[in-house]
């Protein structure tokens, strides 16, 4: 009930959330509609969008493409795990609970309530971690091919961070900490695998490449 140390951050949260829940913006059907295709993409849209990418390629064996998916997957449940366990040690009140007082932190309240299950955001997480993951593995692509994407990954996990404050379910520095955590994950995980080269785990999932 105290407000918290980092003021600056506390000013920000409140600022962000003041002007995303204004009335006019909040009146926006284009905005509505947007935060709504960006909060199912957070959700169940990037995990079914992985698997698919996964083990579609597996089936027309191009392991290449295959490996893009495995990776975003793996960086998806791994940095969606740890999103959890902070989530509900940390037991953030969610905006909508407290609006304006983004100080409000009820530890290991969020393991029982998903009111106070705010920080950082899952859904930024996830997608961030899947996009970065998956980028580190397409060293090989064409540029243009790459960049185009991994922008739009990118750009759609902008979009799903702007959903989740618009939405009044995160506090911006929740987003901002879920984008963190999920960059940082993906980003170890997919080196990590790079380092090791190819393994029996991966032509396992990945199955064979066709004959060229």
């Amino acid at each position: 009930m105290t407000p918290c140390v980092g003021g600056f951050l506390c000013e920000a949260d409140r600022a962000v959330q003041q002007w995303l829940q204004a009335p006019p913006l909040q009146a926006s059907a284009a905005l509505q509609g947007f935060a709504g295709v960006f909060n199912s993409w957070g959700g169940p849209g990037v995990i079914w969008f992985g698997a698919l990418l996964w083990l579609t390629a597996r089936a027309m064996r191009r392991r290449n493409l295959a490996v893009v998916g495995l990776r975003g997957v793996e960086a998806l449940a791994v940095a969606s795990a740890i999103s959890g366990i902070i989530k509900g040690f940390a037991g953030r009140e969610r905006p909508f609970v407290a609006p304006g007082e983004p100080w409000h932190f009820n530890v290991l309240h969020g393991w029982t309530d998903a009111r106070y299950f705010s920080l950082p955001s899952g859904h930024t997480t996830a997608t961030v971690a899947f996009a970065v993951a998956s980028c580190v593995v397409t060293r090989g692509w064409p540029r243009a091919a790459r960049v185009s994407y991994g922008g739009l990954l990118l750009l759609s996990a902008c979009g799903v961070a702007f959903a989740r404050a618009y939405t009044d379910q995160h506090w911006a520095t929740d987003v901002l900490a879920g984008a963190l955590l999920g960059g940082t994950t993906g980003w170890l995980l997919a080196r990590w695998h790079l380092r090791r080269g190819d393994t029996a785990f991966d032509r396992a999932l990945t199955g064979p490449e066709a004959a060229s």
